[in-house]
């Protein structure tokens, strides 16, 4: 099946077990990103202290797209996620 039809998906690594005052301006801002595009995204907010994390060697927060695309600032996040949905056919 391809991925042209599939929505993106993004994962957010966040520390969270610590005060979400360590992480929730990172949310706020990422989800500033992604809400004009938000009908072509599935989106999951994923622990940084997981196995998961550890094993694909995440060590401060960032956005993960399609299992594969390791984003670390929410700027990066702004200029990339655009092409992404271009290039996925989502949008002109």
């Amino acid at each position: 099946m391809s991925n042209q039809n599939e929505k993106v998906k993004v994962d957010i690594y966040v520390p969270l077990q610590v005060c979400a005052c360590e992480w929730e301006n990172f949310m706020n801002r990422v989800f500033e990103v992604l809400t004009p595009y938000i009908k072509y995204i599935e989106h999951d907010t994923k622990s940084l202290h997981s196995k998961k994390a550890a094993k694909m060697k995440l060590f401060q927060k960032c956005i993960i797209i399609d299992e594969k695309k390791k984003i670390s600032s929410v700027y990066a996040l702004k200029k990339q996620l655009p092409k992404i949905l271009k290039e996925r056919g989502f949008i002109n």
